[in-house]
């Protein structure tokens, strides 16, 4: 190698760094110039944004290709409860209607005795419980269970036996004064409760309980929130109920034809039945949300088919929305 080329060669090693320094230092200039020019001007810097952040559209959006379903209920509602409290109406019809929402009734029963007695509290079937109408609960006049048996009986089979045992402790007037003053405290403006079974009165002059679906899914929000897994009671598709001798009193069934098997595509975290002559089919459920820990509350009140009209909207539901 010639002394000439070698003194190239040495000069191009040093100078590098200094030229691939300054290319940097080029390009680091070239971009403050370029965000200083249009800082100036607000719809170039908004063009340039756009261009670099993709907005998400919020979820769950709407498909409205997809119509909405018709129901013969009187009201139906469907509410989006998410993590952080906010709420979104996925379905309404006549919503904020009062009527009368027959055992639905039992999950501001539950509330009070939540709030108010001991699960281990020990109580007395009396004869006045043995004679509420109906013979779900195969209840004797002197049989003592606890207080979170009774409740498995009233939250899975919907024992108005079990509801009336629970309420009679305290006395029924003061047991359903707790019930409107819970409701009064949820807010819940269109509520109104006589007795902690959610029967028909006797006689059409008498008073019934009344709510709205907007009102209930307050409520089984507090409930969800209250104590989750008494709310999971009613996901069970029976249950076997033991006396406190541990004898074996009678199989549980529950009053949910939804519950025994059948897929319902989102995931069920409790769910309500009713029926009365007057109030017709009611029927809640809370779901869990696709894709999220969101809770989806469905109430369908006055329907001639309570679990047929249930699945339409679930289905609905999952087809009119991306989740």
């Amino acid at each position: 190698m010639t002394k000439n080329l070698k003194v190239f060669f040495i000069t191009f090693l040093i100078s590098l760094p200094f030229w691939w320094g300054m290319n940097i230092f080029q390009k680091d200039l070239e971009d403050v110039l370029f965000w200083a020019s249009i800082g100036n001007s607000s719809e170039l810097l908004a063009s340039q944004i756009n261009q670099q952040i993709v907005v998400e559209p919020p979820r769950p959006a709407r498909i409205e290709q997809v119509p909405e379903p018709s129901f013969q209920a009187t009201s139906v509602l469907s509410i989006l409860i998410k993590e952080n409290g906010s709420q979104q109406v996925l379905f309404e019809k006549n919503s904020e209607e009062k009527l009368p929402i027959a055992s639905l009734t039992k999950l501001m029963t539950v509330a009070v005795v939540l709030e108010n007695y001991a699960p281990d509290l020990m109580i007395e079937i009396s004869k006045n419980a043995v004679d509420e109408e109906q013979d779900i609960g195969q209840f004797k006049v002197g049989e003592k269970f606890t207080v979170q048996n009774l409740l498995y009986s009233l939250l899975i089979e919907s024992s108005n036996d079990a509801a009336f045992a629970l309420s009679e402790i305290i006395g029924l007037d003061n047991f359903v004064g707790l019930m409107n003053i819970k409701g009064a405290e949820l807010d819940m403006t269109k509520t109104y409760f006589v007795n902690s079974t959610g029967l028909d009165p006797d006689t059409i002059k008498e008073p019934v309980d009344y709510s709205t679906a907007k009102d209930l899914a307050i409520l089984a929000d507090y409930l969800r929130r209250k104590d989750p897994q008494m709310l999971q009671i009613t996901t069970l598709p029976d249950f076997d109920l033991f006396t406190p001798d541990n004898v074996f009193h009678h199989k549980i069934k529950n009053t949910n034809e939804l519950l025994a098997g059948e897929g319902l595509g989102l995931k069920v975290l409790g769910s309500k039945t009713g029926w009365t002559p007057l109030a017709q089919g009611c029927l809640l459920m809370v779901f869990k949300a696709p894709k999220s820990n969101d809770i989806i509350i469905n109430v369908i009140l006055g329907s001639p088919d309570r679990f047929v009209e249930m699945k339409t909207l679930i289905k609905w539901l999952e087809e009119a929305y991306v989740w």
